[in-house]
């Protein structure tokens, strides 16, 4: 398995994000929060809201799963802090 990939409709905004994991290398796994639009498609590629990188497969499943959950109940800019 390469990575994960979600689709989040924040509750409190009402806007919708991608959520996706990927593996960079041997011990290298990123995962980034993409603003989306009424498709779930990424409104750029290029710039993600937030990257968060991780040295394991465990780390990154468990941030990726925990990310998701918490953009759909939390405002965005707060959590974007956090993680920036």
């Amino acid at each position: 398995m390469k990575g994960l990939f979600n689709k989040v409709r924040n509750q409190p905004t009402r806007r919708r994000f991608v959520v996706s994991t990927i593996c960079k290398g041997e011990n290298s796994f990123e995962t980034a929060i993409f603003e989306a639009n009424f498709f779930y498609l990424p409104r750029s590629w290029s710039r993600p809201a937030v990257i968060v990188a991780t040295a394991t497969k465990d780390e990154a499943w468990d941030l990726h799963h925990l990310l998701t959950d918490r953009l759909t109940k939390e405002y965005p800019p707060r959590l974007f802090q956090e993680y920036s």
